[in-house]
Formats: C-alpha cells, sequence, structure tokens
C-alpha cells in the first residue's frame, strides 16, 4: 500500500509538473505557478528517491525518514489546494487546460496530506499493540512493520473477536495470581486452612499421600497403553500476523575442528 501511495503521488505530480510548465505563460500571475511547479517536483523527487532508495542505494527507508520527509511538504500542499482553486488565467479560452492543471495537482495535495495522516496514525497504533520500535522498521519491508489485523484487534477487540481468523490476535488479559500464604509461626504445625503447605509436608520423608506425593498416572488396560497419539487434524499451520513478525536469533559458533 505504501508503494502504490508513493507512486500515485510522483504521477500526479510529474503531470502537474508537465501542465504547469507548458501553460506558465496563460497564468496572471506566474509567482503562482512558480510555486505550484516547485512544490510538486520536490513532492516528485522525495516519491522517487523514497521508490528506488532500498533496490538501487541498498539503504532501508525508515517509517521515521518517511514521516518526516511528508511532514516538511504538508504545509506546502495545503497552500497548493487552497491557491490552485483561484488560479487567475489571461485569456479565457484556456479555461479546459486550467480545469484539468487544477484537478491533478489538489489531486496530488491531497493524496500527499491523506498519506501522511495515514501513515502517522497507523504508526502510532502500532506502537502500543504491537512494535514499541515501529518508527525505525524498514517501511518496504516484507512483512509490513504495519500490520492491519493486529492493529483492528488492538482498537477494535469486541469486533475482532466475532472474527475467527482474528481472535487468536486480540489481547487477553493476565489473570493476576494471589501471592502464595506463608505459614507464620503462629500457626499450628498441620495448618490447612490459609492455603499453605503445612510442616510437616515440608520435611523429608513425609508419608502424607495427600500432600507429599503427586497424583499418579494409572493404566488400565493394555489398550489404554498400546493406542495411538492423537494428532491434529492438520499438521501444517499457516502462521497468523504476529509469528509472522516473530524472529528467531540461531547462533552458529564457527571454529576450527582437529
Amino acid at each position: 500500500m505504501e508503494l502504490n501511495c508513493k507512486v500515485t503521488i510522483a504521477l500526479t505530480a510529474a503531470i502537474s509538473i508537465s501542465l504547469g510548465l507548458a501553460m506558465i505563460n496563460l497564468f496572471l500571475r506566474q509567482g503562482v505557478a512558480w510555486l505550484l511547479v516547485s512544490v510538486e517536483g520536490f513532492s516528485l523527487v522525495r516519491s522517487i528517491w523514497s521508490v528506488i532508495r532500498k533496490p538501487w542505494v541498498g539503504s532501508p527507508q525508515s517509517v521515521a525518514s518517511e514521516v518526516i520527509g511528508l511532514f516538511v511538504l504538508f504545509p506546502f500542499q495545503l497552500i497548493i489546494t487552497l491557491v490552485v482553486s483561484s488560479i487567475a488565467q489571461r485569456h479565457n479560452a484556456h479555461a479546459l487546460q486550467f480545469a484539468v492543471l487544477e484537478v491533478f495537482a489538489v489531486a496530488s495535495a491531497v493524496i500527499h496530506m491523506a498519506y501522511t495522516i495515514g501513515l502517522v496514525a497507523v504508526a502510532a497504533l502500532t506502537v502500543p499493540a504491537f512494535d514499541g520500535d515501529v518508527w525505525l522498521r524498514d517501511i518496504d519491508s516484507s512483512p509490513s512493520p504495519f500490520p492491519l489485523a493486529i492493529v483492528f484487534a488492538y482498537v477494535c477487540p469486541c469486533i475482532a473477536y466475532r472474527i475467527p481468523a482474528m481472535r487468536s490476535l486480540v489481547p487477553q488479559p493476565v489473570p493476576q495470581e494471589p501471592p502464595p500464604s506463608v505459614c507464620l509461626s503462629t500457626y499450628l504445625p498441620d495448618c490447612r486452612h490459609h492455603g499453605c503447605i503445612p510442616e510437616s509436608a515440608r520435611k523429608v520423608g513425609t508419608t502424607d499421600p495427600e500432600v507429599a506425593s503427586p497424583p499418579r498416572l494409572h493404566i488400565h488396560n493394555e489398550e489404554t497403553k498400546r493406542a495411538p497419539p492423537i494428532l491434529p487434524h492438520t499438521l501444517i499451520r499457516i502462521p497468523n500476523a504476529v509469528e509472522q513478525r516473530a524472529s528467531i536469533y540461531l547462533s552458529l559458533p564457527i571454529g576450527s575442528y582437529e
């Protein structure tokens, strides 16, 4: 999704620059035309650099750097949206060309601002939902650093719990177990009323079968003993959104063996 937004912004900016340069002499105030061309030019360069940075240069594009670049151009895109709608032209005969220019310029600015707000919102929700270091992740990594299923389960747990595919992603409350009771010296030696272990059971070699020995498993017949293990219905399971982003670090020592 991030790549589609970058490509769309780059295309609309390139078309706006081409139309602006072609009709620059038709503007009543050429300063507005140069402002439009300059802002769209910076937007085009930023989008192209964000797309080709990883495959050509080999340097990953972090989420923080992407957001900073978008925020720098955000106020200028807002100005373009407000100014383009009131462009004054020298001759009314070119009204169609100016209308096409306004459409592409406003579309580029709106997509840029929507992409900026959406990226910041999703990244801000990903921090408490899944990854606190999402601002340092590669925005073009696979799988995406923004697990939308996990974010949706975090924001709307009631709705996600009703969807079987997202039920495992809903955060469950951690049960708080009460602290273990400790038999004080004022209790009787065989205290059993406070949920604690009697003193007689802590002695080595106790003969109380209720507390000293754990419950045993008894095999009733030979059929139970020879029964095959129960296997799950599916031996292969597709990992969910959390498991796909889990990392396993392996350390393989390299040494010389004689």
